[in-house]
């Protein structure tokens, strides 16, 4: 699903903003796009994990197309078939990169998906709530304002409960595929009544030259220091 450079139009509707994302960096500023969300991280399955090898020209190439509000999306490397690095580490790879490039990031969106391309093994069993605490718990230990990223068929699987609260105060940005830009949560989970962002179609539009497209819409003001809009695509 995810690669890696998302670039968000906004359009305004009465208070509310809504926030539509497209899967390609060429769209840019162009096209009233406002925002870029990176993958930080990944995949680097045989060496534990690492910072994605894309990370910094994704950002670059961003910062001189006119882009000057950054997000990062972090999948994890899990699973017991990898010999991933701690948490703590991941995080402190990501942070260090940021550091040392400058960069100033709003939301850090943690990806809580099941992938068996790439390292999101989640395949702990009854140890994924442990694994999904220690995660939670080496975030909170640093400065990144952060959210989630999931959908509740997923949540389910992992974690063996539609009902598992893993932290319901951090925003959610979740999948169901509506197609139909507006956010519809339908179908709560993991103890959030509410959701800030929507993934509700992946689609190839023929005036983006069959580019395919991870279609998102978000709320243009989020709490919880989330910063004005959010939501996910990223470039090839």
């Amino acid at each position: 699903m995810f690669r890696s450079l998302l670039v968000l139009p906004t359009l305004f509707a009465s208070s509310l903003a809504l926030v539509f994302a497209v899967d390609s960096s060429t769209l840019a500023l162009s096209q009233n796009f406002t925002r870029a969300i990176i993958r930080g991280y990944g995949p680097g399955c045989s060496v534990g994990g690492q910072v994605d090898p894309n990370f910094l020209s994704s950002y670059n190439n961003a910062r001189a197309a006119g882009f000057n509000d950054f997000d990062i999306y972090w999948p994890p490397c899990n699973g017991s078939t990898y010999n991933c690095t701690s948490h703590a580490n991941q995080l402190s790879e990501i942070s260090a990169i940021l550091s040392a490039q400058s960069i100033k990031i709003g939301t850090f969106w943690i990806e809580i998906e099941r992938e068996f391309v790439g390292c999101l093994g989640w395949d702990y069993g009854s140890g994924n709530i442990a694994q999904a605490q220690q995660l939670i718990a080496a975030v909170k230990a640093t400065d990144f304002n952060f959210g989630i990223f999931s959908g509740s068929g997923t949540w389910t699987n992992i974690f063996g409960s539609i009902n598992f609260v893993l932290d319901n105060t951090a925003p959610l940005w979740f999948t169901s595929f509506t197609n139909t830009p507006t956010i519809a949560f339908g179908a709560p989970f993991g103890g959030w009544t509410t959701a800030v962002g929507q993934q509700y179609a992946d689609v190839a539009p023929a005036e983006d030259g069959g580019l395919v497209f991870d279609l998102n819409v978000s709320l243009a003001s989020v709490t919880r220091t989330v910063p004005g809009y959010m939501c996910h695509t990223f470039s090839n």
